[in-house]
Order: structure tokens, then C-alpha cells, then sequence
């Protein structure tokens, strides 16, 4: 083989090309390390949370005592709008004309 057919960089590529080629390269080596720790944090969050779960599914009892929170809160809820709606129908039984009284 000649020395001609050997690859060797020319000086007729132009510098900006070769400066342009690594500050891209920069660019994605840099990107790609960005893109790493955003997957290492889902990961460690995504690990937390089936911990979480894991600790629901044996029974816990922080579950248990918000439903009954959320139970006894919907009690005093159904009591109130019963105590409004026998108010209103008093309301309307006291603003309609009695029967008894004569028309004129």
C-alpha cells in the first residue's frame, strides 16, 4: 500500500468542523451523564415508593384510620344536610299561605 491510501486527516478540513465535532460530542457525553442521574433518581424514588406499597399490603394501620377519618367525617356531612333540609322545609311550610285562611 501507498502512502496515499492511508487515512489521515488533511488540512482541508476546516478547524470550525473539528471544533463543532467535539463541542457536539461534549454536548451529548453531557447530556447523556444528565440523562443517567435523572434515571438513578426515578429509580430510587420508584424503589421508595413500592417499599410504601409494600407496607400498605400488610395490613397498615394508617390506612385503616384514615378511612375511618374520611367514614366518620361523611356521617357528620349526611347529619348536617339533613339538618339544613328539615330547616328549608320549614322555611317553605312558614312562607306559604295557610289553607284556612279565606281568599278575598
Amino acid at each position: 500500500m501507498s502512502e496515499r491510501e492511508h487515512w489521515s486527516v488533511d488540512k482541508k478540513i476546516p478547524l470550525a468542523l473539528v471544533i463543532t465535532l467535539l463541542i457536539q460530542t461534549g454536548g451529548v457525553v453531557w447530556w447523556s451523564s444528565q440523562l443517567n442521574s435523572r434515571v438513578t433518581v426515578v429509580e430510587e424514588r420508584n424503589l421508595k415508593l413500592e417499599v410504601e406499597i409494600g407496607k400498605l399490603k400488610d395490613g397498615s394501620f394508617e390506612v385503616r384510620e384514615r378511612f375511618a377519618r374520611a367514614e366518620t367525617t361523611m356521617q357528620a356531612f349526611v347529619e348536617t344536610t339533613r339538618r339544613i333540609e328539615a330547616k328549608l322545609d320549614r322555611l317553605i311550610d312558614d312562607k306559604q299561605p295557610s289553607r284556612t285562611a279565606s281568599p278575598r
